[in-house]
């Protein structure tokens, strides 16, 4: 049979996630204006889906839109970690709010086993697979039973925003601290205690703002 070409949206679909890596990894620089005409030469594709992936990127805060200007990968300062984390501590409540009944014990405790007995030690990838690893253990969990996919994806897209700091500092955060509080989270999951659970989860990410913030300085 013959194999019709890809759909558009499929395309612009792989272009968005191309993108977010380059712009994730620092492939494609903060501040750095971008040539669309030649991106679309360089990937052999039109200027279309190649705009289509930009502004999706610029709905997560990837990249930054000028009216008359351009678009520009997004810019990395404080403020901006500042307002991530202000976002994401008031979701990453609503999120424990409404997964809290739902969350599978057997789960939790397989994600606490793994960070008590080191389990998760280096992947392939060294600190930064081993703080994925866990981010998605607990934070992605706790999204996944929130039973709210806008939810699901902001929070994501803010951790993702997060990690892009992470790898310009090479990961290099206390990854043991990372560890203790998220044991604390998940032993006040595993008891059902919405306010403990809540407070763990308020600190683990004040914590976790004072580290980017203090590393990016």
């Amino acid at each position: 049979m013959e194999k019709k070409p890809l759909g558009r949206y499929v395309l612009t679909d792989e272009l968005y996630a191309l993108l977010k890596r380059q712009i994730l990894s620092h492939e494609m620089t903060a501040g750095d204006k971008i040539n669309i005409d030649k991106l679309a030469r360089d990937l052999g594709v039109s200027n279309i889906p190649i705009r289509e992936a930009l502004f999706k990127l610029s709905s997560e805060g990837f990249v930054t839109v000028v009216p008359f200007k351009g678009m520009f990968v997004a810019e990395m300062n404080l403020r901006d970690i500042d307002e991530i984390f202000e976002i994401r501590s008031s979701l990453e409540e609503l999120a424990i709010r409404k997964a809290i009944p739902y969350l599978p014990k057997a789960k939790l405790q397989q994600i606490l086993n793994e960070l008590s007995t080191g389990s998760d030690t280096p992947a392939q990838n060294g600190e930064e697979g081993r703080i994925l690893k866990m981010n998605e253990g607990l934070h992605g969990t706790i999204l996944a039973y929130a039973n709210n996919e806008n939810l699901q994806r902001t929070v994501t897209s803010l951790i993702e925003r997060i990690y892009r700091y992470l790898n310009l500092l090479h990961y290099k955060i206390e990854i043991n601290a990372e560890k203790v509080e998220h044991e604390a989270i998940l032993h006040a999951l595993l008891e059902e205690n919405t306010g403990n659970a809540i407070d763990a989860m308020r600190v683990h990410l004040k914590n976790a703002h004072k580290r980017v913030r203090e590393h990016f300085k």
